[in-house]
């Protein structure tokens, strides 16, 4: 059932001259029908601003709202937090979510994104992976991106302010051969921003840096031993290093501990993203703070304006803040 005053899948299937079922198929992406059919069905569809409310026939069937989320591994404690602000927030408007994991190949996270969309999610907030832009872009289910500004609607922090709070800091703090360890990339994330500024403003203040980049198998098991060795054996001058992830400075500071650098004196350390240990480890953490809180509200409202066709914003990017702790 559909609100009152929008149109059905009735008036889609009218409109485009097929049958209901036939309409229902290029919903839930089946592969049995002709192009020609699916482009058809999909221009009537927005022709007639017609959206799939799941939100709707939960009410009539008693069932409870839901929102699909669409994150990477959990394992990862930047993702596992903001879930945990994405679940509150949506408690707060009532409703229920279903997460799924985010695939970071193409095909695999349109496959998890379809089936998402048919499992009563009335819509989606969604990390975001490269080469997804288009599918994204002519979804019919309200969709927002989360911690990635490339697509729009989105809801990201400013990375590029976060990568200069970072040299700045190091580089007031007497910092003179910095070390910086990155992701991958590749994937054309806007949190490669923080390196991009991070770098120029070390060449801004004639400062080197040498740039170490964790790959993503890295990021997913949390196991970056082998490029905090070599960072640390490969630059027995360094006195800061700036890491891209909270996980990765915590072990630049066992790690140096245990090679006997004394912190802050003889290294100073600035992680990124302030997930809960960073204040816990010895010595405690400085990084840089996203606002966990602010991002899942604002996401979280954002996609209930959309199932409810109001307009929102196309970014919505939230400030950083450096916190300093004992690390610096």
């Amino acid at each position: 059932m559909e609100g009152k005053g929008m149109a059905t899948i009735i008036d889609v299937a009218k409109e485009a001259g097929v049958s209901t079922a036939t309409v229902s198929r290029v919903l839930n992406g089946s592969p049995n029908l002709t192009d020609a059919t699916r482009a058809r069905v999909l221009e009537v569809m927005r022709k007639l601003n017609y959206r799939p409310n799941a939100v709707a026939r939960s009410l009539v069937t008693g069932e409870t709202r839901c929102l699909g989320i669409m994150l990477p591994d959990l394992n990862m404690p930047f993702w596992s937090q903001l879930a945990h602000e994405l679940s509150r927030a949506a408690e707060a408007h009532g409703y229920a979510l279903m997460v799924t994991n985010s695939p970071q190949d193409r095909d695999s996270y349109i496959r998890s994104y379809r089936a998402l969309s048919r499992n009563m999610s009335g819509g989606i907030i969604t990390s975001f992976i490269n080469g997804t832009e288009e599918f994204l872009g002519k979804s019919l289910v309200p969709t927002v991106v989360i911690a990635n500004a490339n697509c729009s609607p989105s809801v990201s922090s400013n990375d590029r302010q976060g990568g200069t709070l970072a040299a700045r800091h190091l580089i007031a703090k007497g910092c003179h051969n910095l070390v910086h360890i990155a992701g991958e990339m590749k994937y054309h994330r806007t949190s490669d921003e923080r390196t991009y500024a991070f770098l120029e403003e070390c060449k801004r203040n004639n400062v080197p840096c040498k740039v170490y980049h964790a790959t993503t198998d890295m990021q997913k098991e949390n196991d970056y031993r082998g490029i905090i060795s070599d960072a640390f054996y490969g630059n027995r001058d360094m006195d800061g290093i700036f890491a891209s992830n909270d996980i990765i400075a915590s072990l630049c500071i066992s790690t140096a501990l245990s090679l006997g650098y004394r912190i802050p004196e003889d290294l100073k350390i600035v992680g990124y993203d302030d997930i809960n240990i960073s204040s816990m480890i010895f010595p405690s953490l400085t990084t840089i703070r996203q606002n966990y809180r602010l991002l899942a509200e604002t996401s979280v409202e954002a996609v209930i304006d959309l199932m409810a066709g109001k307009p929102v914003p196309e970014h919505q990017i939230f400030p950083v803040d450096l916190v300093e702790r004992k690390s610096t």
